[in-house]
């Protein structure tokens, strides 16, 4: 997505309740996102993750730092492939299907 000021000339504006804009704001909080950032994510069909506290990327660094010592390739294959899951469920950002933002299909 680009982020250029430049390249957003258009503007887009909801009602919403304050309820749910407190509740908008708030995940668009926890996800280190501006609001406009996380509606348009959410719009684009991606789910923003939250920040993550220092403590996680503490322990991935420590598992990373583990996999540079000698070990068995059979350990070593095991330790990657667990970096690998953490990363790809923890910090890849997921895309999602939506089918309330999808048009109708009119084909049979």
């Amino acid at each position: 997505m680009n982020t250029t000021p430049k390249a957003k000339t258009q503007r887009l504006e909801i009602r919403v309740t304050p309820e749910n804009k407190k509740k908008i704001e708030k995940y668009a909080s926890k996800c280190g996102l501006s609001t406009s950032e996380y509606i348009t994510k959410k719009a684009l069909g991606f789910t923003p993750r939250t920040v993550l506290p220092d403590a996680f990327f503490n322990l991935y660094g420590k598992l990373c730092e583990i996999c540079n010592k000698d070990m068995t390739p059979e350990t070593e294959a095991r330790l990657l492939n667990l970096i690998d899951e953490i990363h790809n469920e923890i910090l890849s950002p997921k895309k999602e299907v939506n089918d309330l933002l999808l048009p109708p299909d009119s084909g049979p």
